[in-house]
């Protein structure tokens, strides 16, 4: 009985995952740090979701390369409508070696935590520096799908435009306004992107 169990559950999780748009066996390089370019003419646009309008203001073209730390989703609220899920990746010097490896991750209530040991010999600004928590805003039901296929120690990349959100929900108006440093802390401090593009490993979404 476990083993029928556990074998629907896989094919469940596997009709779910969508199929790659193509396929790429080229190396990803995750030793540097994300790509960000200013967008000549910048252009808004609106989008509606469960019930919200959301106007979208491109601040940064933005290419995020690294191994993939771990996600959460969320839901029942303005936000989530909009970012139905955070993801947080590590780069550079924090994938370099698989440091990354050598601590414990989380992530809650649109933030990421983490944990190490007294030998690790680096300190949190140092982890900060080369890892980020992404509000993302997938810009199709299938890029949902398929950040959601995504799983912990994948290398990844994510891209897309870094944004300024302005909406109007039911009840309440909504405002949230990208990091465009890799070195801010506190609130205010994560990445927000529209993503129109993910590869994970050799599978290519678009």
């Amino acid at each position: 009985m476990v083993t029928a169990a556990l074998l629907c559950l896989l094919a469940l999780g596997a009709a779910c995952a969508p199929a790659p748009t193509y396929r790429d066996s080229s190396p990803l390089d995750v030793s540097h740090d994300p790509e960000q370019r200013d967008i000549e003419d910048p252009q808004p646009f609106s989008v509606n979701r469960g019930g919200h309008s959301f106007r979208l203001f491109p601040l940064a073209s933005y290419v995020l390369r690294g191994v993939f730390l771990g996600r959460e989703s969320y839901g029942g609220d303005t936000a989530s409508a909009l970012s139905p899920c955070d993801v947080a990746v590590a780069w550079g010097e924090m994938a370099r070696n698989g440091l990354y490896g050598q601590m414990r991750w989380s992530q809650s209530g649109r933030w990421y935590w983490w944990a190490y040991g007294p030998g690790f010999g680096h300190d949190n600004a140092f982890v900060a520096r080369f890892t980020s928590n992404t509000h993302v805003i997938p810009a199709s039901g299938f890029l949902a799908r398929a950040i959601h296929s995504v799983r912990r120690g994948d290398l990844v990349e994510l891209k897309g435009d870094l944004v300024r959100v302005e909406g109007q929900g039911p009840i309440s108006s909504f405002r949230w306004v990208s990091s465009l440093s890799r070195s801010d802390k506190e609130a205010g401090s994560c990445e927000i992107l529209y993503l129109r593009g993910l590869r994970a490993g050799d599978k290519v979404y678009r």
